[in-house]
């Protein structure tokens, strides 16, 4: 039977992982700089053996909003120097030989079963050694901090920061590499769940948790012991208050009310209220207009270009925010900027 890490690999008589979403293959080593960059970020791009070839192609695939797959190959050795990721984080899994990653004090000499993690706020290098692809997970970084104070119900203080090695052969990082097999081998073979936008958006929900609870990080003391930072009181939210927050989660894009919340979860309306005054001084409808609001926040930092933005207001009444002026206001006074701010600090130049 194989193992959850060879369902992600493939082999010589397969084709490649993800052929169908091809964004290029290059022989050239400008070529692949720039357009491995589009999809990641600008970096530098060099390989190890003067007058070495590229043998190099990059096929990606969006899931639902917040994280994509990849498949990157370049062919003969190379050295790539992104320097800070900034806006995502990268699950890079070598499908055969490996690489040596340098990010921020870390070293890790990755291989098949030793994925690398590494984080946006540290300073990354990287050494690909010959024949090495490498399937990648791209996640943003604000859709992750966002699911981790989901899960700590308290504001993320500091960077998510991971342990840059992440080892495939332990137990209990086996569920969350099925799931990435399965993942893939859905994209690949054209499976329901790319046109089922719920479903996709669940998926992508479900890998998210699955990378923060699975993996090690500097959170994961808290999130073991219920806790929104080390040394601070444990945070044990009622069952009642858990349910309804992880409910209207799940349904940030459609109409609800109290009255459904309530049903859903099985207490009264007087009841949950008090619940969540108690938990987060709020009421359940006030809790779920930030939640809305975080979300709106997370497509207006997704990378586009002005050509392809989708409108504030269209963003805006995806969540539920018809009334613009309010909107905008609340939008104002949570993040210090307006909608329209936050859109233009992420523009991407066009290409």
């Amino acid at each position: 039977m194989p193992t959850a890490q060879q369902s992600i690999s493939s082999s010589d008589a397969h084709p490649l992982p993800l052929a169908h979403y091809r964004l290029f293959d290059s022989h050239d080593l400008d070529e692949a700089r720039e357009f491995v960059g589009r999809v990641f970020c600008p970096h530098e791009l060099a390989t190890l053996r003067p007058g070495a070839q590229l043998d190099a192609c990059h096929h990606s695939v969006p899931l639902h909003r917040d994280a994509s797959l990849n498949y990157v190959q370049y062919g003969p050795a190379v050295r790539i120097e992104p320097g800070y990721l900034g806006r995502f984080y990268l699950l890079q899994i070598p499908l055969r030989g490996g690489s040596t990653v340098r990010c921020g004090g870390q070293v890790l000499e990755s291989h098949a079963l030793m994925a690398s993690l590494p984080s946006p706020t540290e300073p990354l290098s990287m050494r690909w050694h010959d024949d090495s692809p490498q399937f990648i997970v791209k996640i943003e970084r604000d859709a992750l901090h966002q699911r981790l104070s989901a899960l700590l119900q308290a504001p993320v203080q500091q960077p998510l920061v991971f342990n840059l090695g992440v080892d495939l052969a332990q137990p209990a990082l086996m569920g969350m590499a099925s799931f990435i097999a399965y993942l893939r081998s859905a994209v690949e073979t054209h499976a329901f769940l790319l046109g089922h936008p719920v479903l996709a958006e669940q998926a992508e929900s479900h890998l998210l948790t699955s990378l923060l609870l699975s993996t090690r990080h500097n959170y994961s003391t808290a999130l073991a012991a219920g806790t929104a930072a080390p040394g601070s009181a444990p945070v044990v939210l009622p069952r009642a208050v858990k349910r309804a927050q992880e409910f209207m989660h799940s349904r940030l894009e459609l109409p609800i009310t109290l009255a459904e919340v309530c049903t859903h979860v099985g207490v009264s309306a007087r009841a949950l209220q008090q619940s969540f005054a108690q938990c987060t001084g709020k009421s359940p409808m006030a809790f779920l207009r930030e939640m809305r609001l975080d979300a709106v926040r997370v497509a207006l930092l997704q990378p586009t270009t002005a050509e392809r933005a989708p409108q504030v207001s269209d963003i805006a009444a995806r969540y539920g925010f018809l009334h613009l002026g309010h909107f905008a206001e609340g939008y104002r006074k949570r993040f210090g900027e307006t909608p329209s701010e936050t859109r233009m600090g992420n523009r991407q130049p066009r290409h």
